[in-house]
């Protein structure tokens, strides 16, 4: 497909990309009133998620769209709650679902979410199945869009044998292993201290939880982004090392293997992506897969100089056409 350069920009009092990504999440507070579901998952874990239904009557036909939220997110993260609310005007029921550890209920096991963990984003769509939604649109954010990317490339054409229709995805670090040295770097401090300190705080509830289960001596080894992969996400996982997970789990190396259509939109000034997240050789030789170009916008930001939420608007309208 084409690699479009978008025409997005944003507000003039808004400079940089770190500003486009820190203020929309003040700018921007919404409530949530949902219904939760409880999922479970093959392994005995179960996972909270927020059900929306859409403002239809009861007897039009029914469609679902799954959005997963990102890095240290949840499903009432400003972004997610955006589009929730905007899908459901437009006449899709939402499943915000949380990844596990994250969001205000805890999942049952001694395991956490990692940058790979496709397999429980198949757990929605298993249980959206059960549903009898037929027509499944799906969303991804920053680390929930690798998942998604990584999703679909693991089933290729069976997810639009199993009702996918299309998938839309923003500021998606399909290169794990770059985005991670890029936040890791000192001038990212502000971002890599957030991160790193609310996923020792999640460990430390966890081993509370679940005794003997998981070693807190690491914890003294954990000051970047790379060293929680490496001595928590790829153990707890069956991965040998940080290395050997972003080799495994990075959506670069499965998006030739898409078959429904996908928009991935990435802003050239995101301050947590690294040149390889922008994959301009891959779009351009995959006729389902969109590369979206924005000049501004920042991480999950993308206020628009007009004063809307431009990302919600996009993904609206690219589900539209499918």
């Amino acid at each position: 497909m084409p690699i479009i350069h978008s025409e997005f920009r944003s507000p003039w009092w808004m400079p940089g990309g770190h500003m486009q990504t820190l203020m929309p999440v003040i700018m921007r507070p919404l409530s949530s009133s949902t219904n939760i579901r409880f999922i479970d998952l093959p392994d005995g874990d179960q996972l909270a998620a927020d059900f929306y239904t859409a403002d239809i009557s009861a007897d039009q036909p029914r469609k679902l769209l799954i959005a997963t939220h990102g890095l240290e997110g949840s499903s009432r993260q400003p972004y997610v709650l955006g589009i929730c609310h905007a899908a459901r005007k437009s006449g899709f029921d939402v499943l915000a679902w949380n990844l596990r550890g994250c969001g205000e209920t805890d999942n049952r096991l001694a395991k956490l979410y990692y940058s790979g963990c496709s397999e429980d984003l198949d757990a929605m769509v298993v249980w959206a199945e059960q549903q009898g939604y037929r027509e499944i649109y799906l969303a991804g954010y920053s680390l929930g869009g690798n998942i998604l990317l990584k999703w679909l490339g693991e089933q290729g054409d069976k997810a639009q044998a199993r009702g996918v229709r299309c998938a839309a995805t923003a500021s998606v670090p399909v290169d794990l292993a770059g985005c991670v040295q890029t936040l890791d770097h000192w001038s990212k401090m502000i971002y890599r201290l957030r991160f790193v300190g609310d996923m020792k705080k999640r460990l430390r509830r966890k081993a509370k939880k679940f005794p003997g289960t998981i070693d807190l001596s690491v914890l003294d080894k954990i000051n970047t982004l790379r060293d929680y992969d490496h001595y928590v996400s790829a153990p707890l996982n069956g991965f040998a090392s940080a290395e050997d997970l972003y080799a495994r789990c990075s959506a670069k190396y499965f998006l030739h293997n898409i078959a429904v259509p996908t928009l991935l939109v990435n802003a050239q000034n995101d301050p947590f992506l690294n040149a390889a997240c922008y994959p301009l050789v891959e779009a351009q030789h995959h006729s389902l897969l969109t590369l979206e170009l924005t000049r501004t916008g920042g991480h999950v930001g993308y206020l628009s100089h007009a004063g809307d939420w431009w990302m919600d608007r996009r993904f609206l309208h690219y589900f539209a056409q499918y």
